[in-house]
């Protein structure tokens, strides 16, 4: 049986390579926020009988639409659904 180890990262790199993994992720998070903004846009154009059945109201999608730009709407809308399932909400 033989044991490798990693190769690990010079000291001298790790400090960089770290940051720039950080700001991957964020930049892939806010691309993806957007990108569901424009698929909550889209659930806007649905009329309300189709809305009543997904979940949710026109309300909630006007409300998640005017959150902060690098908030993920359909998240809100999730749990506005999910709430309103329980009986949180009328």
């Amino acid at each position: 049986m033989t044991i490798t180890a990693r190769p690990r990262t010079p000291v001298a790199l790790a400090g960089p390579l770290s940051n720039l993994r950080i700001l991957a992720e964020a930049a892939r998070a806010i691309v993806k926020a957007m990108l569901h903004r424009r698929q909550v846009k889209r659930l806007a154009d649905m009329p309300d009988y189709l809305l009543k059945d997904v979940g949710i109201r026109r309300d909630d999608i006007y409300e998640a639409l005017h959150t902060d730009w690098q908030e993920d709407p359909s998240y809100r809308l999730a749990l506005s659904a999910a709430r309103r399932r329980c009986g949180f909400m009328d």
